[in-house]
């Protein structure tokens, strides 16, 4: 793919998204990768400080993360995990090899993604910031709009104003609280935003920002 894979997600967003994550979880051991976290405890208190067990969450672009194995020791049951790669997803039904239907697994581009039921919290780790396209954040939004639940909460997680512009190969856009609150359409409110910083595996530190959406009407 050479020279244009930064460019693969302005392409056939469908597709060739789903081709190149699907090769990414099978030729990389997904503990290595620069997003993976051990233990994934900022993720874990942004879901459990807008939700209890009880609650329905989805994880969207949930990629092999380990955040699932803990929310289920958490007691959390009505799960959702969402991603564009089965690659990803079949590494997870392994790892966790529950008998349950523990969680629902889809697999599914977000912009395509059709939500047959509606969730309190809805969770990206890092998703967001790979579309490049404003069609394509519209679609997200919609979607999102559709997946939450009245008074629900999104959190979405992106590179900060001052971090990658690329990661996986992909091109991504930074994203401070003026440029989020600007994609937000009606029904959606922008109610919090903060910077933390998460260090790679390899030791080295990139710098995100959090958003906390919360669905008016």
């Amino acid at each position: 793919m050479g020279d244009t894979i930064k460019d693969v997600n302005k392409i056939l967003p469908d597709a060739v998204r789903r081709e190149h994550w699907d090769n990414l979880f099978r030729s990389k051991t997904y503990t290595d990768v620069l997003w993976h976290q051990t233990t994934p405890a900022k993720s874990l208190a942004q879901i459990e400080r807008f939700s209890g067990a009880e609650d329905a969450v989805i994880d969207v672009g949930c990629g092999a993360s380990l955040l699932v194995d803990n929310l289920i020791a958490k007691g959390y049951r009505n799960l959702c995990l969402l991603d564009a790669s089965e690659a990803s997803l079949q590494i997870v039904r392994d790892r966790l090899a529950l008998d349950a239907d523990i969680p629902d697994y889809v697999c599914s581009d977000i912009v395509n993604f059709n939500p047959q039921k509606q969730f309190r919290v809805w969770h990206d780790r890092a998703m967001f910031h790979f579309l490049q396209e404003a069609t394509e954040r519209q679609k997200y939004f919609a979607v999102l709009h559709a997946s939450l639940l009245p008074g629900g909460t999104a959190i979405i997680n992106t590179f900060a104003a001052d971090g990658e512009t690329e990661c996986a190969g992909l091109s991504t856009i930074r994203y401070d609280r003026e440029r989020m609150a600007a994609e937000l359409p009606e029904g959606l409110e922008l109610i919090e935003a903060e910077d933390f910083v998460h260090t790679t595996p390899r030791n080295t530190e990139q710098n995100y920002a959090a958003f906390y959406i919360r669905k008016t009407h």
